[in-house]
């Protein structure tokens, strides 16, 4: 997620990254791909910073252990 500039908030206001958006159809996310990639180099968007995994994370086990806030 994205935290817009304090001048730019109204509140606790948070965009969701490009490139951790879903999309309608595959050329959508293309498209949105490609301008948020154009973005991150002319540094307007910062980069994901994301974990390099080799190989898929494991899978977790039993039930997950979810509390009400």
């Amino acid at each position: 997620m994205l935290r817009p500039r304090s001048e730019e908030r109204n509140g606790n206001s948070y965009r969701l990254h490009p490139l951790a958006a879903k999309y309608e159809t595959p050329e959508s996310m293309e498209a949105a791909f490609r301008a948020a990639l154009a973005r991150i180099q002319a540094g307007d968007l910062p980069n994901l910073k994301l974990p390099t995994y080799h190989q898929a994370p494991p899978t977790p086990t039993g039930r997950p252990k979810l509390q009400v806030a």
